[in-house]
């Protein structure tokens, strides 16, 4: 383990999330007497392995969120895609001093049960890799449409398939090159900063890390319900 390397965690909350059905954005939501906001960024602050937290907000909610985390936690605003608010964030942690061979992890706000065993496991394996992916089985058959007819077409085998959670790590250099060159090619279009790299750092190293059902992002109503049931369970369980 090299203690040389800092670790920087990039928390996304710049999306408005309106899609859980409710009149603000779904980070602001309450989760067993916390904000879903406060417990994401939490998970990072208390966590022995991470050396500083941004907060990537979105516009015109700076200053609301920035109330609801620690005074030592850098908050800046994103953009209209998740890739500006990625970009918002390295750049603030560069501005505080990160440098290239320091780790990142990137997190959606939106998963506010992340467990530290699973960041530990992602900071863990940034010793041995540029790119670490956080992936978990999936348990529902996966089938591809045929666009000319609209009708399902053969499941996918599912022991060839994963779902992508956050945090997903990198090199901060590494994740800074790929974002430099995707904002030149406008083609581009990709959904998660894992895929981002691998697609324009081929030679980069790729690790993957197994991660944990419970660390659902809320989507919905339903994925509150959820979570909150999770909650309930964790404190009946007896210590």
């Amino acid at each position: 383990m090299d203690d040389a390397r800092r670790t920087w965690a990039v928390v996304l909350a710049g999306g408005l999330g309106l899609r859980v059905g409710a009149d603000r954005p779904k980070q602001l939501l309450e989760l067993g007497g916390r904000t879903v906001l406060e417990r994401s960024v939490a998970a990072f602050v208390d966590h022995p392995r991470v050396d500083a937290v941004v907060l990537v907000c979105p516009p015109g909610r700076r200053e609301e969120m920035a109330a609801l985390v620690p005074q030592d936690v850098t908050t800046v605003e994103g953009g209209a895609e998740r890739s500006d608010s990625t970009r918002a964030g390295l750049t603030a942690a560069v501005v505080a001093g990160a440098a290239d061979d320091d780790r990142v992890l990137v997190h959606d706000a939106a998963r506010p049960l992340v467990a530290a065993e699973t960041i530990s496991a992602v900071v863990e394996a940034l010793d041995a890799h540029d790119v670490v992916a956080l992936l978990v089985p999936t348990p529902d058959t996966i089938v591809r449409l045929d666009p000319s007819t609209g009708l399902p077409g053969p499941p996918i085998p599912r022991d060839e398939l994963r779902r992508h959670q956050t945090p997903q790590g990198f090199t901060l250099g590494v994740l800074e090159r790929s974002h430099r060159e995707a904002r030149c090619d406008a083609s581009l279009v990709v959904t998660d900063d894992c895929t981002l790299v691998m697609t324009l750092v081929p030679e980069a190293s790729v690790g993957v890390v197994y991660g944990d059902p419970r660390n659902l992002k809320i989507t919905d109503p339903s994925d509150l319900l959820v979570a909150r049931a999770l909650l309930a369970a964790e404190d009946d369980t007896p210590r």
